[in-house]
Formats: structure tokens, sequence, C-alpha cells
């Protein structure tokens, strides 16, 4: 089993909203800054959110599998993708060159 519940919570230090996973739960933090202005860090993320979920159920698998820190190096991983003629460095996890619904950059 993977994700099977979500948590909203609000960042009370100055990170810039993200998502991660506690156990078999989804996290949404949105930013303290963003908050504050009565502003949404998640405007056009729709088509992003099966990823999103794929990916921290990865996340979970592996932690049952190997470790948590084992799990969190995955987020590690750079790769170079091209895209438009343009090659790019980055994590595997950037959604935006995803290129499946898993949330992983494989190239």
């Amino acid at each position: 089993m993977a994700i099977t519940d979500f948590y909203f919570a609000c960042a009370v230090d100055e990170v810039p909203a993200y998502f991660t996973y506690e156990k078999e739960s989804m996290l949404v933090i949105q930013s303290k800054a963003s908050a504050k202005l009565g502003k949404s860090d998640f405007e056009n993320i729709e088509k992003f959110i099966p990823a999103l979920i794929s990916h921290e159920s990865i996340h979970v698998v592996i932690t049952r599998i190997e470790n948590s820190q084992t799990s969190e190096s995955l987020d590690n991983i750079e790769v170079i993708v091209e895209t438009g003629g343009r090659r790019f460095q980055v994590s595997i996890n950037n959604m935006l060159f995803a290129n499946d619904q898993s949330g992983i950059v494989f190239w």
C-alpha cells in the first residue's frame, strides 16, 4: 500500500511550499509567506497531482523495502534532459520534465 491519506498544513519557517510524506500520508505544505498574503502556492498544479501522488508513493514503498534514508536519496539523483533543443540538469523528481505519471524523470 502507498499513499492512503492527505494532510494540508502551513510551514512555520521560511521554506517554500512543498509536498512530502509521513508513513502512508501525503503532506501538502503551504509556505508561511503565501499564507500570510492569503495566496495559494498551488495554482495551476492540478495536472501534476497524479505524478506527485505517485512520486510520494514510490518513497513510501522504498521506505518499507529499504529505509527512509535510501528513499530520500532518490530525490538527490540528477539527470540531464533535453527539451526543445535545450539541455537542463534536473533532479529526477522535477515534475515539469517527467514524461509519465510516475513523477520521476527518466531520460
